[in-house]
């Protein structure tokens, strides 16, 4: 019995190396990805990844070779595009389902996309039917514009679930274990299992239990960051790699390399944009209140040309604060995600003084035209608005309807502050010809937008949209 085990695992190793060789002549800038994924043997009888190793179960690697040689190929390459998307990296998303169904989505039709004869199998109807719609309401198939889309369209549980068991390759379990060692709230809650798994560590070592699971959290965030950051200058690599040949793997034309560029892209704090660019600079101007013109006069006559008392140069900035925020409703900025971000934009303004002096806040709905717009005065009337906020236009996607507003508005009265133009949007659409003579700032939603399609005034502002989903 214990011969035929070891037969067993020989044969379960020799099989994933050759896959390993295969793949690594089909997909060359992915070498140093495939090279860097070790295997190791599972007692569990699951397939999964920690960021680590590729884990396998030797029964399930014979009996799926069995079924169909390619198979194995691809199901290494599915744990492997996780690890190369980073999406065990990123697990603080509240529906945890959803987000496992977006992560296998997004590899599945990465690895549709690369069109290798290595990699074929038979797809059920159900995964075909899933992509097509997906294809039609989302422009790049990143897990995390799947996993949005999903929060936001009407599945049954029924479907979600079929969904589930039509992709699922590989267990995601592992990926949730020590989540919470990742945040600073030791009262967030954790699964029973879960802290079992990680306090026995803490209790099996000698010393202070207390130390040690302090020593446990610290060890267990600096190997799971450390990880993190291998692999995503590995996805760096295989970007530059994969440009460098001009094309994106290898033979295969079809995969988009956007993709990888957006799990690498820094992201910004939004609430720190935010403050800086509603700040406005001192004006330089006379202070009538507090200028006294009969000591000036008096010091004139009595000295001639000599006033008792200079100008006050400086005075607080009474101006109307005045800022524009602009919804792109074209489609692809879904109805949640525009709330929440409205909600958030009014949470940290409300944290600053933009609310203490006269403001004017113009909240502008927008595609391939302006469809509504309304203006708040005060942080009462915003309130009231945000609650029964309603989404209207969901054509193409046109900026300059909104800038063209923002100058009209410059115009009519220039003794107001402006702060400027702030526009949720994926990126896509058609932007001024001529830069704006006032900060403006897009934040961009989608995480795949190809930044080529900016022009060189634009700012893009990449944000995790997962912030605003909290």
């Amino acid at each position: 019995m214990n011969e035929q085990s070891n037969r067993k695992n020989e044969l379960a190793d020799i099989l994933i190396n050759s896959s390993k060789n295969t793949l690594c002549g089909e997909l060359k800038p992915l070498y140093r990805g495939i090279s860097s994924f070790k295997h190791k043997e599972t007692a569990s009888g699951k397939i999964f990844t920690d960021g680590n190793y590729f884990y396998y179960s030797p029964e399930k690697i014979l009996t799926e070779f069995k079924s169909n040689p390619n198979s194995i190929n691809r199901i290494f390459l599915h744990s492997l595009f996780h690890c190369v998307f980073l999406h065990l990296f990123n697990t603080d998303f509240k529906n945890r389902d959803l987000w496992n169904i977006a992560c296998d989505i997004c590899v599945e039709k990465a690895i549709n996309d690369c069109n290798l004869s290595c990699t074929a199998v038979k797809k059920t109807k159900k995964e075909q039917v899933l992509i097509s719609k997906l294809s039609g309401h989302i422009k790049s198939f990143t897990a995390e514009n799947i996993y949005f889309y999903f929060c936001n369209s009407d599945f049954s549980a029924q479907e979600l679930s079929e969904y589930t068991q039509a992709f699922c390759v590989d267990c995601h379990s592992v990926w949730y274990e020590n989540r919470f060692f990742n945040k600073f709230d030791e009262n967030e809650d954790v699964t029973e299992t879960e802290a079992r798994s990680i306090y026995k560590i803490a209790d099996d070592r000698d010393g202070d239990y207390q130390k040690n699971k302090r020593q446990v959290k610290d060890d267990t965030v600096k190997s799971r960051t450390q990880k993190s950051e291998e692999w995503k200058e590995i996805t760096k690599r295989i970007i530059r790699d994969s440009d460098a040949a001009s094309s994106a793997f290898g033979i295969s034309q079809g995969f988009d390399t956007l993709m990888l560029k957006a799990v690498t892209r820094d992201k910004c704090d939004y609430s720190e944009f935010l403050k800086k660019f509603i700040q406005t600079s001192e004006q330089l101007e006379i202070n009538d209140d507090e200028f006294d013109y009969i000591y000036y006069t008096y010091g004139l006559n009595l000295y001639g040309n000599i006033p008792l008392i200079e100008p006050l140069e400086y005075s607080e900035n009474t101006k109307i604060n005045r800022l524009i925020i602009a919804i792109d409703t074209s489609g692809s900025v879904y109805g949640k995600l525009v709330e929440n971000f409205v909600n958030k934009t009014y949470s940290l303004l409300k944290a600053t003084d933009f609310f203490k002096k006269d403001c004017e806040i113009h909240l502008i709905q927008c595609d391939c035209k302006i469809q509504a717009v309304n203006v708040f005065h005060s942080q009462d009337e915003l309130e009231k608005h945000l609650s029964r906020i309603i989404l209207s236009g969901f054509g193409g996607t046109d900026f300059r309807p909104v800038f063209e507003y923002a100058n009209r508005l410059l115009e009519q009265d220039k003794n107001k502050t402006f702060n400027g133009v702030i526009y949720l949007t994926d990126g896509d659409g058609i932007y001024p010809d001529n830069m704006p003579g006032y900060k403006n700032a897009f934040i961009i939603t989608d995480n795949g937008f190809n930044k080529n399609k900016l022009p060189a005034w634009a700012t893009p502002v990449y944000v995790d949209i997962n912030e605003f989903s909290k």
